[in-house]
């Protein structure tokens, strides 16, 4: 080789070792950097995430300012709104009350029929909407009063906000606290949806033909010839509003001495109904497993059943209840035909799970055997003898034993109060208590 060529490859190598030299070194001061950064990075997050929470922690004030917080009367809301519907002149001052004192004037128990409840205690949780590292602090607070149902609990939640003192109703029930002139009809109507979701949960059909209220009544009375069931009873429904359109509707029981509870999810919009835990997806399992079977028609032969004609004028030409003379004895026994859920249970209860119970249940009602009885209510029910409070039965044959359930109905004030255990399982397991 001669000298040339060997100074050219000294060359060449040189040049290679100072590039990999320069590579390594670039490499090396990147790497550094990144390093640097990420660490500056850790420390950044770190001085971030450790800023105090003001908010945290003051549930107590949370719950102050809801329970201090002012709100118009309810009675002059009323007279307001009496006013303007009637023209009725308003003899209620103005005025604002705490939401506390509606409360411990038992405002709720009265608006909602809640006296069967128990008041439980205030409580609040923080409400914590930052997800990742960086947590910045939130002043809102769910503030909620519980009222216990046996097992359930509901009551009015509300939402509030520390720094503006704002506190805004998460739910219906309270709402009510914060009726004026311009949501009255709105919170009004909102008052019975809870009706209307347990009507729309039991009316739940199933391919078999039977629905969701006949399916809870027949699962009880089946066992009822098992002597261990002989004290179950029905418990009934418990509805929550949880937020806008999503209710919990909670139906209990007593079980051997013990209260259970078949929770559902149902959405006001869009009329889904979704099992919540184990006992409610059983008895949805058991209306969809049920062998077919056909409702029976246990109307009076002479009753039209239409909600939107006059009660005197749903009954035929000759019937005495188009007489004034039975108006309260009549107005009563409407009443309880206008149960639509609950004539619907007991129609499904008296085909014992049959496939075709309807020729039984004909054959049964020509030989006057079933039937309904409407009478003023006895000294024991009725001891100032009021024309207006009516005993109400319907007596049926089932399984070659005859049956009665009884009802009283105060036609004055159309209420209905279920007086034996059939009546009160029928009523209860598609009517809310609540």
């Amino acid at each position: 080789m001669n000298r040339t060529l060997i100074i050219v490859f000294l060359c060449i190598a040189i040049v290679i070792v100072l590039g990999l030299g320069t590579w390594l070194g670039f490499l090396i001061i990147a790497r550094t950097s990144n390093t640097q950064t990420m660490v500056m990075a850790n420390v950044a997050a770190k001085t971030e995430i450790s800023i105090p929470d003001k908010f945290a922690g003051r549930e107590k004030d949370a719950i102050e300012i809801v329970q201090n917080y002012n709100v118009w009367k309810p009675e002059y809301i009323d007279a307001l709104i009496e006013h303007k519907t009637s023209g009725k002149e308003v003899d209620v001052a103005a005025g604002k009350v705490t939401i506390q004192s509606l409360v411990e004037s038992q405002f709720l128990e009265n608006r909602f029929n809640m006296h069967f409840l128990q008041r439980g205690e205030w409580r609040a949780i923080h409400l914590d909407t930052d997800t990742g590292d960086i947590q910045i602090p939130d002043p809102q607070y769910e503030v909620y009063l519980d009222y216990k149902d046996e097992s359930a609990v509901v009551g009015p939640v509300w939402i509030v906000d520390l720094e503006t003192k704002a506190v805004v109703p998460r739910n219906d029930m309270a709402s009510i606290f914060d009726r004026d002139l311009y949501n009255y009809a709105q919170i009004d109507d909102n008052l019975k949806r809870p009706e209307r979701v347990v009507h729309a949960i039991t009316s739940h059909k199933f391919d078999v033909g039977i629905d969701l209220g006949g399916i809870l009544l027949l699962h009880f009375l089946n066992r009822m010839s098992q002597p261990e069931h002989i004290d179950d009873e029905i418990i009934g429904w418990t509805v929550m509003n949880e937020f806008q359109d999503d209710f919990i509707a909670y139906f209990q029981w007593r079980e051997l001495g013990e209260v259970k509870v078949a929770k559902f999810k149902f959405n006001w919009e869009n009329k889904s109904l979704q099992p919540k835990g184990l006992y409610a997806f059983d008895l949805m399992a058991e209306g969809e497993t049920h062998s077919p079977v056909k409702a029976v028609d246990i109307f009076p032969n002479d009753y039209t059943n239409n909600l939107g004609i006059p009660r005197t004028e749903r009954w035929t030409r000759a019937h005495k209840c188009r007489s004034r003379d039975y108006r309260d004895l009549c107005t009563a026994f409407v009443k309880v035909l206008e149960q639509q859920e609950f004539i619907n249970a007991m129609s499904w209860m008296l085909t014992n799970g049959e496939p075709d119970a309807s020729r039984r249940v004909s054959r049964c009602k020509e030989d006057k055997k079933c039937g309904w009885i409407p009478k003023t209510a006895g000294k024991d029910l009725n001891p100032q003898d009021k024309p207006e409070l009516i005993e109400v039965s319907y007596k049926y044959e089932l399984n070659e034993r005859s049956h009665t359930v009884r009802f009283l109905v105060d036609s004055s004030k159309e209420t209905i109060t279920p007086l034996d255990k059939i009546s009160k399982w029928a009523y209860f397991s598609v009517t809310p208590r609540t």
